[in-house]
Parts: C-alpha cells; structure tokens; sequence
C-alpha cells in the first residue's frame, strides 16, 4: 500500500518514513509512529486489538496501544494483509543473558498471563484457540517428522542436510512419542479446562526481541501478531526454552526462570508436571525440517545446515537436562 493512502487513512502527515526490520517508523504531525504490515485476517486482528485492550483495562501497562483510523478502523487492510498503526517507543531489546533484564521480562510475561484472565474475544473475533489441543498438535507434528523422512527416502540424490535430518530423525521422533505420552498421562487436561475457563491467553512469540527496555526503564511487550488462547504454560515453557538452547540446558537456569515467575503468578507443582511435557518435544528440530522440506524457506544450504547443527550439538546435554528435569 502506498504511504499517501495511509496517510490519508491516518489523518496525518508523514515526514520522514524509515524501514527498520519489517515496520515503518515514521514522524509525523503528531510524533513518531510505528506503522506494521501483516499477513493476518481482520477477525483474527480484532482479537489482537481486544486482547491487548483487555490488558490495559485490566491495568497491565507492558503493552503499546494501538492507533485507530481517521475514521475509527482498527486497521486498514489490504489484499490479505492489514496495517496497523502504534506510537514509536524509543527503546532496544531485552538481553536475557543479563540476569536483570531476564527478571524483568519473566515479570512481565507472568503480569500479561495474570491480567489476560477473563477476556472475552467479541463477536467478529477470531483468535486461534489451543486449550486442550496439545495432544492433536504434538500428533501433528510427529506425523510431519515421519513425512519428513520419507521425502528424504523418495530422493534420487541426499543432500548433506538430508544426511544430517535423517541421521537423527529416529531419536527425535522418539522424544516426540515421550512428550506426547507425558501430555496425555499428566494433569494436562484438568489444567487447560481450567485455564478455558479462566480465557488466559498467551502472547506465543516470547523471543529477546519482543520485550523492549525503554530509555526511561521500563518494559514492553510486542508484536502480538503470533497471539493465541491457551494455558499460560505454553508461554512460560517457551520462555524457558529459549533461554536453554544452544549449549546451556541448566537446571539451575530452569529453577530460576520457575522460581522468578512463581513470584508473580504462582504455579503449582501440577503445573510444572506440564511444562516438563512441554519441554520434552523436539520442538525446534521439527520446525527446521518444517522450513526446509514443506515451507521451502529461501535461506542458502549453509544457513540450513548451520541452524541444524546447532540443533542436534544440542543433543546429548539436552538429553541429560531432560532427564535430571523430569525426575526433579
């Protein structure tokens, strides 16, 4: 879409426009803003907007609000995207190797999970509901990982990542069956009811990236784009995740992320029993074989083969985190 017409739906002028990774930030009349493309329907864009309406009227501040239209549209759509529009926070990104900036955004995950309680998507919504569906998901997935394999089977010539993938398929597979079995023989069912019950929701994209520092201190959440229903666990496993991989697995640093949260929204023991579930699928081996063999992403050979060995380097010392974090 061209600047002018978002200017005009706007009511604003624009002044200078900058890119910056895949937002504009752009002056204007009326101060700096930040303008994002999107590839999301206008229903599932309604639930964002309320979602995280929800959490400023519930008095949760981590969050930017978004900017209405001229004409009071939440957004402007446009061929299957939509643009949406926030005031610019001058600020830079969470570093999690620095215990300080990890505890403020474990804080500030735990007050969005805690304040989402009782949103109500309205009529027109349309957020992507995952209570209760861990088990249909990690089915899912596992069926992929065995079509994977025999794309790699049906090929007349394998190339060194296909040797790489197809090498460690089998163990991996076999730790998908294990987080499927501990899903199902768990407390998982009880704890999504309740948590259906409650309308948590989660942000599902808890990355460094998304949890900016402002020039004044305080933190932000953004871009909810990846926005679903589901148990608070799904987040806080993921948070934890992200700070183990590539060559960390530490308990200790498991314990600290449990224990930090716990002081904001306690968990239970029950609950724990379910990250531990969570954890135990091979989550990021099956997305790198998602990206090469089905989604075709346009990334070279070597940015493939890197990010996989990366991934089964991890291998033996998340086996052992895995083992001593299940029986803790």
């Amino acid at each position: 879409m061209e600047m002018k017409l978002l200017e005009e739906a706007y009511g604003l002028k624009f002044k200078e426009v900058q890119i910056i990774k895949n937002i504009f930030r752009i002056k204007t009349d009326c101060g700096v803003k930040c303008i994002k493309r999107a590839h999301i329907s206008l229903p599932f864009f309604l639930f964002i907007y309320t979602a995280v309406n929800h959490l400023r009227e519930k008095g949760y501040e981590g969050v930017i609000p978004y900017g209405t239209a001229a004409d009071g549209r939440i957004c402007i759509p446009d061929d299957g995207y939509v643009y949406y529009m926030l005031d610019w926070i001058e600020a830079r990104e969470c570093k999690f190797k620095r215990e300080e900036e990890l505890k403020m955004a474990i804080k500030a995950a735990a007050e969005l999970h805690r304040a989402s309680i009782g949103y109500v998507p309205p009529e027109g919504a349309k957020p992507r509901i995952f209570y209760n569906k861990w088990v249909e998901k990690c089915d899912k997935k596992s069926m992929e990982l065995l079509r994977f394999g025999k794309i790699i089977e049906e090929k007349d010539y394998m190339d060194d990542f296909d040797c790489i993938f197809s090498r460690h398929l089998s163990y991996y597979r076999q730790q998908a069956a294990e987080s499927t079995a501990l899903i199902n023989g768990g407390p998982y069912r009880e704890i999504a009811e309740a948590s259906e019950k409650l309308g948590e929701f989660c942000h599902h994209d808890l990355a460094n990236h998304n949890f900016l520092i402002s020039e004044e201190g305080k933190i932000y959440l953004i871009d909810f784009d990846y926005c679903i229903m589901d148990t608070r666990l799904h987040d806080l496993s993921s948070l934890i995740i992200r700070n183990m991989r590539y060559g960390v697995w530490s308990i200790n640093k498991a314990y600290f992320i449990l224990n930090e949260y716990n002081r904001v929204y306690p968990i239970s023991q029950k609950e724990i029993q379910v990250v531990k579930a969570f954890m135990t699928f091979p989550q990021d081996f099956w997305q790198i074989g998602l990206q090469y063999y089905e989604e075709k992403q346009p990334w070279t050979i070597e940015y493939f083969i890197m990010r996989l060995t990366r991934i089964v380097n991890d291998r033996e010392i998340r086996e052992k985190f895995l083992k001593e974090f299940l029986n803790l």
